[in-house]
């Protein structure tokens, strides 16, 4: 597989091995770490740049692991290695903006990055160059597409305001694919309530004009097939 991916050949597992994992604790090992460092690297990169960093990180930490080691490697731990790369980039970029608080942080990473490393060095069974190749993939999209932070003057003395000059900015279509996939499940969501909706109601005059005709055919079928005119006495009148 590897000797493929080099080759130029199926691509795409450079990416699948993100979502796949050996076992059951494999698969939560990686899920608390991403809960860690997830929410907080996603709130600061915003969803777009967020994705775009998990999936670059596992990417690249995939190819260098199929670079370096002829064993096959599966997981998301290279991807997360790749989120808490980026989230250290951007503490140490901004810290003159986050104070002790972003040191304590980044020394947090810094340290749980090391831990990880060792004993992936020391276990046969961890790929520690998909750790590795993550870790850069995260920084480097840090360094050229995370935020830096500046403090920017409003116009007629109306304010500060901190705003975001990354070196390069990704395109809006690729920042805007988390807010786009949210949007179409909230319709099919809506929609699905309202077929549900609409599928209580019967024949009712305001469905639409197709409902309203295939429920009046089906009462034509099952009603009397010839008219019955009402019989008044005359002493009703």
């Amino acid at each position: 597989i590897s000797e493929k991916i080099l080759r130029g050949e199926d691509l795409y597992r450079l990416l699948s091995p993100v979502f796949l994992h050996g076992n059951i604790v494999h698969l939560f090992s990686n899920m608390y770490s991403l809960n860690n460092v997830g929410p907080m690297t996603e709130q600061v990169f915003g969803s777009g740049r967020f994705l775009a960093t998990f999936l670059v990180s596992g990417a690249a930490g995939n190819l260098l692991s199929a670079i370096q080691s002829p064993n096959q490697a599966l997981g998301a731990s290279g991807a997360v290695f790749g989120i808490m790369a980026s989230l250290y980039v951007f503490l140490n970029r901004n810290g003159w903006l986050l104070g002790a608080q972003g040191e304590a942080y980044s020394s947090a990473i810094t340290q749980t990055l090391l831990i990880n490393l060792v004993f992936g060095a020391v276990s046969p069974m961890v790929d520690n160059w998909g750790h590795l190749g993550g870790a850069i993939g995260g920084a480097a999209m840090a360094y050229y597409f995370g935020p830096r932070l500046f403090i920017a003057e409003m116009p007629e003395g109306a304010g500060r305001v901190i705003v975001d000059k990354p070196i390069y900015r990704l395109p809006v279509s690729i920042e805007s694919i988390p807010k786009n996939i949210s949007n179409t499940i909230s319709r099919i969501v809506r929609r699905m309530q309202v077929w549900r909706y609409k599928s209580d109601l019967g024949g009712k005059p305001w469905q639409s004009k197709q409902l309203r005709q295939s429920d009046y055919q089906r009462r034509f079928r099952n009603g009397p097939r010839r008219s019955v005119k009402p019989k008044f006495d005359d002493d009703d009148f």
